[in-house]
């Protein structure tokens, strides 16, 4: 913390001044002490152009390598309290969204054997499932009846979901939160319509893509919080297995 707070104050040109004048300041005291002890004027010259061979080095130490050090770890703990983020986001309700909305895609049979992760998953079956959910064309089909029930459901998690919001890592991560923002603006869309058995064709053709775009950005993002319990915590990674909404008779009994 001493080094990134000496790093920022660097950075500012009032304080560099100040710190200049001390330093060149020091540096005259120290000579003429120097020379005060020592009387030997030749060796100081040569002390100095000594100094002077490697300050280009201590230069770039401090100036870059430094800074780039501190801000490596800075982002490390970033992306650690994102991680924490995104785990929480799935176990409070992400988990139990994608259950939610799992009966209004009518074509998930089509790719849920895709879904379907095995205890024995590496880096690889991750992404190349990722890379397939992305390219895939979910669609949705629903009674009226139906979309009301998500309707209730999702109002649930809207609170919840603007908590979220205001973490100010969820910053650092731009598919996680334009996953959150569709999941957002799909609530929003429900809630604004106050009677929803008389709606036309039109606004339920409308609201099919609004599902289709939250539920097309969510199963990424689970999948890859799935990866990411794997290769760092395989306590949860093996509750996660177990609670899998794509596994069919799924249970988190263990036999």
């Amino acid at each position: 913390m001493f080094l990134k707070e000496v790093i920022y104050h660097m950075k500012n040109t009032k304080f560099n001044r100040i710190i200049i004048i001390i330093l060149i300041l020091c540096s005259i005291i120290f000579f003429v002490l120097q020379q005060l002890f020592f009387h030997d004027i030749h060796e100081s010259e040569f002390l100095i152009f000594q100094d002077l061979l490697f300050l280009p080095i201590e230069i770039l130490l401090v100036t870059f390598i430094l800074d780039k050090v501190l801000h490596n770890r800075e982002k490390k703990q970033r992306l650690e309290q994102l991680n924490t983020l995104i785990g929480v986001f799935f176990n409070e309700m992400g988990n139990n969204i994608i259950t939610l909305l799992n009966p209004y895609i009518s074509n998930l049979k089509d790719v849920q054997e895709l879904l379907n992760i095995k205890s024995d998953w590496e880096d690889k079956d991750f992404n190349d499932t990722i890379k397939k959910i992305r390219s895939y064309s979910f669609k949705a089909d629903y009674t009226l009846e139906e979309l009301e029930q998500l309707k209730s459901d999702l109002l649930r998690k809207k609170t919840s979901l603007i908590q979220i919001f205001n973490n100010p890592s969820l910053f650092e991560h731009d598919t996680f939160s334009n996953m959150l923002w569709a999941l957002y603006h799909l609530i929003n869309e429900l809630e604004n319509r106050l009677d929803i058995s008389f709606l036309p064709a039109t606004d339920i053709s409308h609201l099919s893509g609004d599902i289709v775009r939250a539920y097309g950005l969510l199963i990424p993002e689970w999948l890859m919080y799935m990866n990411h319990l794997k290769k760092n915590y395989p306590y949860l990674w093996s509750l996660a297995l177990r609670s899998n909404p794509f596994a069919p008779n799924n249970s988190i009994i263990i036999k």
